[in-house]
């Protein structure tokens, strides 16, 4: 009986070791596959939010540039503002010169009226001559006048066209300018919103990181105890060598109950 017994325990203890470290194993199994699984999407992570930095970074960098060419163009437009109100200045100035000279002509007080009368100066020995002298020199008087007004009039024509190109030019500038920097404001709140982006993932990135790490430290102190407590004795190892080198040679059956005498 006592044989029976010992026979019956060693048998409980058998199915009791079996059934453990297969249970210990499906145990390690999951805790592994759900370490693998938490660094799997871990990285995963890390590498999607790596590539959004990527793509901010180029939307950045893009944005600074466009602002950059912005602000080279308005400082442009400013140059060419401030040349063309130098010249209006101009204009305006040579076109009060002008219109004070016309002004003097229909008053009789300009210096530009003595010489209109030449033919007094080409004879002056006629200066007390007939009537038909001074009706001609009425007449050149009237002609040479009707040139000089008529130079002003092409003189002031002229000016008041190049005023108006000019200050076409000017107001097309300045819509140019209106529109950039409308344009800059634009890009400096985008600008605002990508940095603030870049920050809420960088400090989502850092935060995964730091968990990715906590977990490789931590698997890896598992992994490392694993690997110390498998180590067997030389003795063990060579009975389980025996034992599965007799196994896979021979073929004992499942079931062969075992006869026992009282």
């Amino acid at each position: 009986m006592k044989e029976v017994a010992s026979y019956s325990e060693v048998a409980q203890k058998n199915l009791m070791i079996r059934e453990r470290a297969s249970s210990s194993t499906h145990n390690y199994s999951i805790v592994v596959e759900s370490f693998n699984k938490a660094l799997d999407y871990k990285e995963r992570l890390r590498i999607s939010l790596e590539d959004k930095l990527g793509l901010i970074g180029k939307e950045v960098n893009g944005n600074v540039e466009n602002l950059e060419t912005l602000w080279r163009n308005i400082e442009i437009y400013d140059q060419n503002i401030n040349k063309i109100s130098g010249k209006l200045d101009n204009l305006s100035a040579e076109e009060s010169s002008i219109k004070t000279k016309y002004e003097e002509l229909l008053n009789g007080s300009s210096k530009e009226f003595v010489s209109l009368d030449s033919t007094s100066e080409n004879n002056p020995e006629d200066l007390d001559g007939s009537r038909e002298l001074l009706i001609q020199r009425r007449r050149n008087y009237l002609k040479n006048l009707d040139k000089v007004f008529k130079r002003l009039d092409t003189e002031l024509f002229l000016i008041e066209k190049l005023k108006s190109e000019f200050e076409s030019a000017r107001d097309e500038i300045l819509s140019k300018k209106d529109e950039a920097q409308k344009k800059i404001h634009i890009l400096e709140k985008n600008g605002k919103s990508l940095l603030n982006e870049v920050k809420e993932i960088e400090g989502e990135l850092a935060s995964s990181i730091k968990e990715e790490n906590q977990l490789i430290k931590e698997f890896k102190a598992l992994l490392e105890k694993t690997e110390i407590s498998i180590e067997i004795s030389e003795e063990i190892d060579h009975i389980l060598l025996s034992c599965l080198t007799t196994s896979e040679s021979k073929s004992i059956p499942e079931n062969n109950p075992v006869m026992v005498q009282e």
